[in-house]
């Protein structure tokens, strides 16, 4: 167990593994279950984990979280209140094609960012494997057919994935920032704080759209985005941030439409194409250029 705690690389393909589940139920249930409703649950049944895990900590770790309450608000606020909130209420009504096509653009907003908010470089090996991750992305979500990019239509939903696709990448491009604190510590804080915010959208919800149901789909959808895709998948992406640094992790999240296709292929009975093959080929080799760390083993500055 500590020697994945310790990879980042492994850490980061087992979140990408866990974190495929988290559209394709957000598009499951999206007539059945309404969307902030679906995100405070997911955080409501994670909190009492982290909280059970943080307690030996907490006492230690809340003065310094305290003096770092600006960043520790932002981060809340990116990752619990506005992400998967934002992706639920676009799962509602964009299709599963537009919505991969913007999420691809997450590595690229990170490096970005790093590089306007801190000046953080990367190399030109890097820059070309940032290239090549969008490019076997854009093959695969495309089927291979680049004359259907200009038949792809944006509507009300793309835009609320794309303000969750904004809102992680300030969140991952941030994480460094955090103070000093036990990794279960900062979960536990960061939850709390993200669903004082979450709470009032989601009583307005509750009382002006749609309740929460009592069926079926709410335990076992919130049971798995609360536990394995919060809980443990979140304290595994954190740790590989603190390992591999924000751009490394985000050149990693080209895996998505690898393990995606992987999945409808074992999982739906999707048949395997020659752009699934050109397109993770490309992905591939991107991740691993745009992984590999400057010359002599220091970040470029």
């Amino acid at each position: 167990m500590k020697r994945l705690f310790d990879n980042g690389y492994l850490l980061m393909f087992l979140i990408m593994v866990i974190w495929s589940g988290n559209p394709l139920i957000g598009r499951a249930v999206n007539e059945i279950l309404p969307p902030i409703g679906l995100a405070f649950w997911r955080w409501m049944i994670a909190l009492p984990i982290f909280l059970v895990l943080a307690w030996p900590h907490l006492k230690r770790d809340i003065g310094p979280a305290l003096r770092h309450w600006p960043v520790m608000v932002l981060l809340a606020l990116m990752s619990v209140t506005l992400y998967n909130t934002f992706i639920y209420i676009g799962l509602g009504s964009t299709e599963a094609i537009n919505s991969m096509l913007i999420n691809t653009s997450r590595p690229s907003m990170i490096v970005v960012m790093t590089y306007f908010l801190f000046r953080e470089r990367i190399s030109a090996v890097q820059a070309l494997g940032l290239v090549l991750g969008l490019s076997g992305t854009t093959i695969i979500v495309l089927r291979g057919n680049f004359d259907f990019l200009g038949r792809v239509d944006l509507n009300q939903g793309d835009f609320w994935i794309l303000g969750g696709t904004v809102s992680w990448a300030f969140y991952t491009v941030f994480l460094n920032k955090r103070p000093a604190i036990h990794a279960t510590s900062f979960m536990a804080i960061i939850v709390m704080i993200g669903l004082v915010f979450l709470a009032p959208l989601y009583l307005w919800e509750a009382f002006y759209v749609e309740p929460m149901p009592l069926v079926p789909e709410t335990f076992w959808a919130v049971g798995y985005l609360g536990i394995v895709a919060s809980a443990l998948a979140f304290f595994g992406f954190n740790r590989a941030v603190m390992l591999l640094g924000a751009n490394r992790v985000g050149m990693m999240a080209y895996l998505s439409p690898v393990i995606g296709s992987a999945g409808a292929i074992l999982l739906l009975g999707e048949q395997f194409h020659a752009y699934h093959g050109v397109g993770i080929a490309v992905i591939l080799l991107g991740v691993y250029l745009g992984s590999k760390k400057p010359a002599m083993g220091k970040e470029a500055q």
